[in-house]
């Protein structure tokens, strides 16, 4: 199966959860962050997704899944434990032509989410396609050693230049950009890391 790499904005857009785990916590964590509009739908919740519902984060069902849940949202996750409600989620998902991402694995949801880092507005995600999680693991916290001699303050900076070459057309402006990135580039180069310790 081949993918459409894409980043989305989901700022507002309404976002179902189906669960209340490890797995469900990790994806509303990241739902939040990116500003999505969350509705979380299960009995039971983590003790950090009580906190972030105490702290009005997204909207909490505390009731099972109900046939048809799925209409009106954006992004739909089925991340339950249980096979055949992901299964259901899913295919009602696909029946209303909601996107949907499934932990039931690649060939059930419509789409999957890579192995993520970065440092400010710099992003890197690592995907398999679905066939070696572990690969797609390992090589973020890879990334992740090796972007930590990297600061928010040197990507905020090449940003600032970008914006100065497109406003005023400046060479100048565009040089100084190329010599950043040039260092960005050597610093991560430079940055050894010990695959033992990863």
């Amino acid at each position: 199966m081949k993918y459409y790499p894409i980043h989305i904005n989901i700022k507002n857009k309404p976002c179902l959860i189906v669960g209340g785990g490890k797995v469900a916590e990790r994806k509303i964590k990241k739902l939040y962050l990116a500003g999505a509009a969350i509705t979380v739908i299960s009995k039971e919740l983590t003790p950090a997704l009580l906190q972030m519902k105490d702290q009005k984060q997204f909207i909490h069902l505390n009731r099972h899944y109900q046939t048809d849940d799925v209409c009106g949202f954006f992004l739909v996750f089925a991340a339950t434990n249980k096979q055949l409600l992901n299964q259901q989620i899913t295919d009602e998902a696909k029946d209303h032509n909601v996107l949907n991402n499934s932990l039931n694995g690649v060939d059930q949801g419509d789409f999957i989410l890579p192995a993520t880092c970065g440092v400010g507005h710099l992003k890197l995600g690592v995907t398999t396609e679905g066939k070696s999680p572990a690969l797609s693991a390992k090589l973020r916290r890879y990334l992740i050693k090796k972007l930590s001699s990297v600061s928010e303050e040197m990507i905020g900076e090449i940003a600032e230049k970008r914006a100065e070459m497109v406003e005023n057309q400046s060479e100048s402006a565009k040089k100084e950009m190329e010599l950043i990135v040039d260092e960005l580039i050597k610093k991560i180069e430079n940055n050894k890391v010990d695959l033992g310790e990863i």
